[in-house]
């Protein structure tokens, strides 16, 4: 065939060698176009080599893509109920009369987490779509345990029978004759209980059993049930992959999975006994509870208007910090109490939790005298004798320096006459002169006493100045404090953190109604008197105490409440002034 053009010239325009040109690139077009309506008709074929396993066993998971893809299946949502333990990738390509032909493979090894039914959903690749598959797993017998095993796994629980709120130590552990490359635990997890990991990373020692070293890994917990009734400690999977010599040949990296070891953990039944009655006063099951508490200062020289801190320090074995409950201050005619934010915080031992709460209170006498602070009492209940207990701080006596509050002076009455004696003969100018001596006597007394007086009066002026002085640094110390609090409550509600929220909102009341025993937002709703305040608060404990989801929860409402009630206290506290130092 051949193609030609002429010009008016009659000479030719398209020579033979752009025509073979032409030819090559339609001939690359018609390929191009071929591969991708391959592409575009490709399927997504999802398989498992089994589907009824054992929670033991692992299977294997192959995605097809029966055409050139450049997508990924997104295997993330597979982690909710399997243990992905490899994932590989392989792509083929084969050239045929009938065009060319693309295939790309994902193979997956899974692990079930637990038992029952449980969906591998459809994947989704460049637009093909594969089936969902439902794999059921089945539980399987523990074998007997034999000291020829090389791996044992066990799970041991420190009680069986337990109050709410009470610490529950959990230990799984890994005996091995061999060692052990890689070890890997499911997470723990447990409804209506708070479960702590005690240790960042596995215990591992050696013992010796029946003559024969071993190898030992434990991990603990502490699990503080929240509710009564049966607490299930599940039977958790332990991944091990023993130490074995590696073949260089056909695994010269190491990643050679075929020798990992499954092994279930016995599941465990515990008692979850109510909490005891105690008259409306905390429960706080504990192994041991301690108080102890620092002064800032000493307590026989303080002063008028300078505040002295006391530092307060409850530990307790078997608690978390934020289980403690906080410590009732009496009020003290003639001292103002500032408490501070406390603290909590938690140690983990090998016993389990050590809880601490420090609370720091600044304390301020207003006049001169000797107060007595009460005693301090917490009662908590002693896990070890089964019996309530009760840890106190003995009452304090403080002496302050300076004036003492005034107390009613006794009206001054006519002084008794000086005796002057019974004369039987006594003249008149005897008793005249007598009379005259007495009026030049009270004279001078009375014109001391004036003398006095005004000394007294300068110097309670300077007195009353200065106390005023100290009264203006005291409020603005306050102010300040009560604005740190306010900014803290208004960064919980922006953050909906509905802990800490509440947390900051009593703080905050304490601030505001410092003689109040606050110990709960009930009791803020009451010193508050409004009924709208009061079911906000209500539905803050509610989120708190309850599965319910706080992610479309908005504290605005309940932070304008909050701040009308701040409001109507500052103008109340405006009219009413600074409580003086000196009380008449």
């Amino acid at each position: 065939m051949q193609i030609n053009a002429c010009n008016t010239n009659g000479k030719d325009v398209m020579t033979r060698p752009n025509f073979y040109r032409i030819k090559h690139i339609l001939a690359a077009a018609i390929f191009l176009l071929y591969t991708n309506l391959g592409y575009a008709a490709g399927q997504l074929i999802a398989s498992v080599d089994r589907d009824n396993i054992g929670i033991q066993e692992t299977f294997t998971l192959t995605i097809s893509a029966e055409s050139r893809s450049s997508g990924q299946p997104d295997v993330a949502t597979l982690k909710n109920d399997f243990e992905i333990l490899s994932n590989n990738v392989s792509q083929f390509t084969s050239i045929t009369n009938a065009g060319a032909e693309y295939k790309k493979v994902w193979q997956l090894t899974l692990a079930p987490k637990r038992v029952g039914t449980l969906l591998i959903p459809s994947f989704n690749v460049d637009g093909a779509i594969s089936d969902a598959i439902e794999i059921t797993v089945s539980k399987q017998a523990k074998p007997q345990a034999n000291s020829d095993d090389p791996v044992q796994v066990s799970v041991e629980v420190s009680k069986n029978d337990v109050f709410v709120q009470e610490q529950i130590l959990v230990k799984f552990k890994i005996t091995s004759k061999v060692n052990i490359n890689q070890t890997e635990l499911q997470p723990l997890e447990i409804k209506n209980a708070v479960v702590i990991p005690l240790n960042e990373k596995p215990k591992r020692y050696l013992s010796t059993i029946k003559g024969v070293q071993h190898l030992i890994e434990e991990q603990n917990f502490a699990v503080f049930p929240q509710e009564s009734g049966k607490l299930v400690i599940p039977g958790l999977i332990y991944s091990v992959v023993p130490n074995v010599e590696r073949d260089f040949w056909n695994d010269p990296f190491g990643r050679n999975r075929s020798n990992l070891l499954r092994l279930p953990t016995e599941e465990q039944s515990i008692t979850v006994k109510p909490a005891l009655a105690a008259a409306g006063k905390p429960w706080q099951p504990a192994n041991n509870l301690t108080l102890n508490e620092s002064w800032s200062t000493g307590l026989d020289h303080l002063k008028v208007g300078e505040p002295v801190t006391r530092t307060i320090v409850i530990s307790a074995e078997g608690l978390t910090g934020g289980q403690i409950s906080p410590l009732t201050n009496e009020p003290v005619d003639g001292l103002t109490f500032y408490p501070d934010q406390p603290q909590n915080s938690d140690a983990k031992t090998d016993k389990g939790i050590q809880g601490t709460r420090v609370e720091t209170m600044a304390i301020i006498p207003n006049h001169g005298g000797e107060f007595i602070l009460p005693e301090i009492k917490v009662e908590w209940w002693d896990n070890k004798s089964q019996a309530m207990q009760t840890a106190s701080l003995p009452a304090k006596k403080i002496n302050v320096l300076g004036a003492a509050a005034p107390t009613p002076t006794a009206s001054i009455g006519s002084e008794a006459n000086p005796t002057t004696g019974s004369v039987p003969n006594a003249t008149p100018t005897t008793a005249t002169v007598n009379t005259n001596t007495w009026l030049w006597v009270s004279t001078c007394v009375f014109a001391i006493l004036a003398i006095a007086l005004g000394f007294y009066v300068v110097s309670l002026k300077a007195a009353i100045k200065t106390l005023r002085d100290e009264q203006d640094e005291a409020k603005e110390i306050i102010s300040e404090k009560e604005k740190h609090i306010w900014d803290l409550l208004k960064h919980s509600a922006a953050a909906n953190d509905v802990p800490t929220l509440r947390k900051a909102i009593l703080q905050w009341a304490r601030f505001q109604w410092p003689q109040a025993s606050i110990h709960a937002l009930d009791d803020v709703a009451k010193l508050a008197s409004n009924s709208e305040l009061t079911q906000h608060l209500k539905t803050l404990d509610e989120l708190l105490y309850s599965n319910h989801s706080v992610q479309e929860w908005d504290a605005n409402n309940l932070l304008q409440l909050l701040n009308e009630c701040r409001k109507e206290k500052n103008r109340k506290k405006k009219s009413e002034g600074l409580q003086p130092l000196y009380k008449h």
